[in-house]
């Protein structure tokens, strides 16, 4: 159970260790000569004695301030001293863990002495097997060969790792007595897919192949083509292999140089033979300028017509241009035309030059004239200077002034009343029916008999106001209108 101790003063800071050495050195500011435990952890920390050991785990136990302050909620802001923010308890928390030894680290050494001089002594007795690290660097201490220099500088250095030393297997040489090479128990076995993926594609696969002496394949001749470099194979790759053909079966008739007889026949076939290769190797190189000539035909051909569009281009930026400086001209003189006939109009109207007074009704009269309607080629703008009788008003552009010009208003605008409108009176003061409301009155009634005994027999009744259509079929005509019609026509 923690005590709760409430302190109003300010805690003092604990005194330092004397074995702490704290000093100011440029830019590494506070250096400790050693830390809280060293002694249980460092084992280049040594002590003279026990008596050292303890006094150091003295040191540590007072130095650590198990006193913690915890903060209270409903006061936690408060600066005054009979309200507290905070509160102190006794903090029984171990910052060392419980498997860590806190013995003096030289009883081992004693133990060790007592041992060796008990084996010296007594030859019976067995000595205990000292259990060293596993040096294995590439076991589970390989993270101890790793190592980063301190230096006072921020640079990244590589790791310094020691590898592990490998054993090269010596090389077995086979036996030149056998014809053929022995035929291993074990293969390593390789598979290759024919369905692969793209970000994986590689070259098909090369089997492995054995050689059996004094033997050449043919397939080997042809071991320089690669994937991508005359495979597939297409007709100039059958072509060189056809040559190579040829050129093996050559050889197999050329006498050999052993016979000097032949030597003269020798020499002339592979003359004959040279001028050929000669000749053959005229007709590729023919044949790749003429590759190359078409190639340069084609490029030449697209930089023209590079060229061009870029020739068109500036041309039609420059016709633009000249089009747009035209049109600027010909608005130009439009302009002038038009001012120069509105003056010869001016004139026409007053060919001989006389000085006439204003005649200010007409003016006033014709809505169309300059009173109305002034000109602004004649230097009158009727809308400048209009913001002067725009209306600023402190009432309109404030949200105060609307609130005021509200309060003056009377309550019928503000919260109108909406009356329910009286019903007409259709009778008069002796209880006969007025004359506008007759006619309502008789529709009614006419309705009401509707709705009682239907259609057919409201036919029966004889209304004043009831008129019935006329039927669309056209009765029969009269004898005696069609013979009238006849003794005219005779």
């Amino acid at each position: 159970m923690s005590h709760v101790v409430t302190i109003t003063e300010p805690q003092a800071k604990p005194q330092m260790s004397q074995t702490q050495c704290r000093g100011k050195s440029g830019t590494w500011g506070n250096v400790s000569a050693s830390r809280t435990y060293d002694f249980l952890y460092d084992p280049l920390f040594i002590v003279s004695s026990e008596k050292d050991h303890n006094r150091a785990n003295n040191q540590a136990t007072l130095i650590r301030s198990k006193l913690r302050r915890v903060p209270r909620f409903r006061t936690m802001f408060s600066s005054l001293f009979h309200y507290p923010n905070h509160s102190v308890y006794w903090s029984k928390a171990d910052p060392v863990p419980s498997f860590i030894s806190r013995e003096w680290k030289g009883l081992e050494e004693r133990h060790r002495e007592a041992f060796r001089h008990l084996a010296e002594t007594d030859t019976s007795f067995l000595m205990p097997k000292e259990v060293y690290e596993d040096p294995d660097v590439t076991g589970k201490n390989r993270y101890k060969y790793f190592e980063r220099p301190f230096l006072p500088f921020h640079q990244r250095v590589p790791f310094s790792v020691v590898y592990a030393s490998t054993r090269a297997e010596p090389y077995t040489f086979p036996s030149p007595s056998t014809k053929y090479s022995p035929i291993p128990s074990k293969y390593t076995v390789s598979t290759q897919t024919d369905y692969r993926d793209g970000e994986a594609q590689t070259d098909p696969y090369s089997p492995e192949y054995v050689i059996c002496q004094d033997s050449i394949p043919e397939l080997l001749t042809l071991a320089t083509l690669t994937w991508g470099r005359g495979l597939p194979a297409g007709q100039a790759e059958v072509e060189m292999i056809e040559r190579a053909r040829e050129k093996r079966a050559w050889e197999a008739t050329l006498p050999p140089l052993s016979d000097t007889s032949q030597f003269e026949k020798r020499r002339r076939m592979m003359n004959a033979m040279e001028r050929k290769e000669w000749a053959f190797r005229e007709q590729e190189i023919e044949k790749l300028q003429e590759i190359r000539l078409e190639v340069l035909k084609e490029l030449l051909k697209k930089r023209d017509e590079n060229q061009n569009e870029v020739n068109m281009a500036r041309l039609n930026a420059q016709w633009s241009k000249l089009q747009k400086v035209k049109e600027a001209k010909l608005a130009q003189i439009q302009h002038t035309h038009v001012s120069a006939i509105r003056k010869l109009m001016g004139k026409g109207k007053n060919i001989e030059g006389k000085l006439e007074r204003r005649n200010i009704i007409k003016d006033y009269s014709d809505y169309a004239s300059q009173v109305y309607g002034p000109l602004s080629r004649l230097g009158r703008f009727p809308d400048n200077n209009s913001e002067d009788f725009v209306v600023k008003n402190h009432y309109l552009n404030t949200y105060e002034g609307l609130v005021e010009l509200e309060s003056c208003l009377p309550e019928f605008v503000t919260q109108p009343r909406i009356r329910a409108p009286k019903p007409k009176v259709t009778t008069t003061k002796a209880g006969f029916l007025k004359r506008a409301a007759r006619r309502d009155h008789e529709l009614a009634e006419v309705h009401k008999v509707y709705l009682l005994s239907g259609r057919q027999n409201a036919s029966k009744w004889d209304f004043r106001f009831h008129c019935y259509g006329r039927s669309s079929i056209p009765g029969p005509g009269l004898p005696y209108a069609v013979g009238v019609a006849k003794k005219k026509k005779n």
